[in-house]
């Protein structure tokens, strides 16, 4: 990245449209993070996708501390779910971070694009294929405890933040709302979200220059999608929220040169 005073204002806006793009996406879908901002850095800041990875999760922080807050706000959190989800995801975020430092980088995502795919049929289907059934007790507990895994395992590996994994196993194992599913999806990233920048920041691949451009775009992002996502009616969010994962899912499945 040039040191020119004309390329890092072109830099640091490109940032900012970056970070407002995650925000919203994060504050409407319960995305963001990764999802979006690892393709958009690799493009336009020129990002190795080692050093997209982390940036995307040290800029994820912020916006999604602060979505959770406006979902909570709103009755639309629940914090013992969030705890349950929180600890396992925590935990092996940065172990999977460090295994998976030296796999082919283009499998990854491409295996993320099909369980993302899967997902966004499955929430158009859910009340056809489930209606209302409902995991209760402790096997609800265990399909938490389960969800928590499937996030450490994606924000280690793809470093993507879990959104498009948290949210659509809420509303199809548990049958929460869109609403609830996605505010408790941006509580419960938060701490794998910080695991992951001390691995990443460990390993050198956040860049710290980026990250105010970033942050103030999210955050801005954050506010306005969350405010559209609390006043849609449930299914149509569901509906919106399983289009814009397919689209996501597909591009993840797209091969790229460097793979």
């Amino acid at each position: 990245m040039s040191a020119g005073p004309s390329n890092r204002i072109v830099l640091h806006l490109r940032a900012l449209i970056i970070g407002v793009v995650a925000g919203l996406g994060g504050g409407l879908f319960s995305l963001g993070g990764g999802t979006l901002t690892i393709p958009l850095m690799m493009a336009w800041l020129r990002l190795d996708p080692f050093a997209a990875r982390g940036t995307a999760l040290a800029a994820a922080l912020f916006p999604a501390a602060f979505g959770a807050w406006l979902y909570h706000r709103a009755g639309q959190v629940d914090w013992r779910a969030v705890l349950v989800i929180a600890v396992p995801a925590m935990i092996l975020t940065p172990v999977v971070g460090t295994l998976t430092e030296r796999l082919p980088g283009g499998r990854l995502r491409q295996a993320f694009g099909v369980v993302v795919i899967a997902g966004a049929v499955l929430l158009i289907l859910r009340d056809q294929l489930l209606g209302s059934a409902a995991l209760h007790g402790t096997l609800q507990w265990g399909w938490l405890a389960f969800v928590g895994i499937a996030e450490g395992l994606v924000a280690g590996s793809v470093g993507v933040s879990g959104g498009p994994v948290l949210a659509p196993l809420l509303v199809l194992g548990l049958g929460m709302p869109q609403q609830l599913a996605q505010g408790c999806s941006l509580a419960a990233r938060v701490p794998a979200v910080l695991a992951g920048i001390w691995e990443n920041g460990r390993c050198g691949h956040v860049r710290i220059v980026l990250l105010p451009g970033l942050v103030l775009g999210g955050l801005s992002g954050a506010w306005l999608g969350s405010r559209i996502a609390l006043s849609l009616p449930e299914m149509h969010l569901r509906s919106l929220f399983a289009v814009v994962l397919a689209l996501i899912g597909v591009r993840y499945l797209r091969p790229r040169r460097e793979d």
